[in-house]
């Protein structure tokens, strides 16, 4: 005879039914971690220079210039103290294996080991130098600092004729 705990069953053997569910969720989100995930999307920005920007991101492959099968690491780029300082997430590789490269107004971040492929070419806020860059790179995260050519906050008087 049945009685109604009042949970619905989930005293009298509903546990073994949503535990089967839970399980059966978690092997089907398991079978996605692998190279099939993409993270992709847009995200919008005004400069400190006043013009407004979107910007792409994610993993899927996207940039003209990078391989075809090249993934897009995340990404964040930022003008935050007189600082240029881009953010890049790419676990599992060496520091030997990331190839930067910085021109005036952009950074170019990726890899090539032959287990991953990642490519990303970063537009920044404002133009850099890029001699003064310094990169870190530690837990997956890599952080580059530039220095912007002309801060950001610099005044200059004008003459009024």
């Amino acid at each position: 005879m049945a009685t109604d705990d009042g949970w619905g069953g989930l005293l009298g053997g509903g546990f073994e039914e949503m535990a089967k569910r839970l399980e059966r969720m978690f092997s089907d989100m398991e079978s996605l971690r692998g190279g099939d995930v993409r993270t992709y999307g847009y995200t919008m920005y005004q400069g400190p220079d006043g013009v407004r920007r979107v910007r792409e991101f994610g993993n899927a492959p996207g940039d003209p210039g990078a391989p075809h099968d090249a993934g897009e690491p995340l990404t964040d780029v930022s003008l935050e103290g007189g600082v240029v300082r881009a953010v890049v997430e790419i676990p599992g590789v060496s520091k030997e294996d990331i190839v930067l490269e910085a021109t005036k107004g952009a950074l170019s971040v990726s890899v090539d080991n032959g287990r991953k492929r990642f490519a990303r070419t970063l537009a920044l806020p404002c133009d850099v130098d890029p001699d003064s860059a310094r990169a870190e790179y530690n837990n997956g995260i890599l952080e580059v600092t530039l220095s912007p050519t002309v801060p950001p906050d610099a005044k200059k008087r004008i003459d009024i004729l």
